[in-house]
């Protein structure tokens, strides 16, 4: 009987030495230099990006002792940026990174590429909250067409109750903004004035601005597919330096 018990303690004692071994070696894995460097990195994006419901790290090619990186691949969902609409998916593509683990900042960048994606009912929410409009509702055309309906409030130029206005046009990029070339604009199926589709294009321009982001940045393309806008976005690599 004591033999038995005996084996069945040494037993416990062996289950319980693997788990403290694996949780040791999880321990051990998360504080690897990349693991480092990743976290720290994850860490430092909302506040050069914006907030978001999750950001996920990739870093290839560390150099521990120099501390630099070949490429830093971050991807972000539902990414909040000021000034602009929640972006479904982010990518920030970071190459010839330097990292300065004990400052926990990027000190520097080679070059840096983001691709963003934009939900329309999420730019149709943006709008409806930052611009002088109600009832928004965008319905895209590939490559880069976009007719956005909508009721505006603008002075005097009032529209019935029921009545929307449909405003058809290119979706581009200049600078940091997201604009909407307005080709033309329509109310009940009648061509709305010139004036008016002035008027309107002055109320929902910029659809996005990133110029509150702390890196300059420029939208270099814009395409559209389904319900969904991408835009590629190139940002200055010497102002891209995650410093506080």
């Amino acid at each position: 009987m004591a033999i038995a018990l005996q084996a069945k303690w040494w037993q416990k004692l062996g289950q319980s030495a693997l788990v403290g071994a694996g949780m040791t070696g999880l321990l051990l894995a998360s504080c690897s230099p990349t693991n480092l460097v990743e976290q720290g990195i994850e860490r430092e994006l909302p506040k050069y990006v914006g907030p978001a419901d999750s950001y996920d790290v990739k870093i290839e090619g560390l150099r521990v002792g120099a501390g630099s990186a070949e490429s830093v691949v971050a991807v972000g969902n539902r990414v909040r940026p000021e000034g602009a609409p929640v972006i479904e998916r982010l990518a920030l593509d970071l190459s010839e990174v330097v990292y300065d683990r004990k400052a926990e900042r990027l000190s520097e960048v080679g070059g840096a590429r983001l691709t963003a994606v934009i939900r329309t009912e999420d730019l149709a929410d943006f709008l409806e909250a930052n611009r002088n409009v109600n009832e928004a509702e965008i319905i895209l055309q590939s490559p880069d067409q976009a007719t956005i309906r909508v009721r505006p409030q603008l002075g005097d130029f009032v529209v019935p109750p029921g009545i929307t206005v449909a405003v058809t046009g290119q979706l581009a990029g200049q600078g940091t903004q997201l604009i909407f070339n307005v080709t033309n604009v329509s109310a009940a199926g009648i061509d709305v004035s010139a004036i008016a589709a002035r008027r309107l294009s002055d109320t929902i321009n910029p659809l996005a601005d990133l110029k509150n982001l702390p890196i300059q940045v420029e939208i270099t393309s814009v395409m559209v597919t389904g319900e969904t806008i991408g835009l590629e976005v190139v940002g200055d690599p010497s102002s891209f330096s995650m410093r506080r």
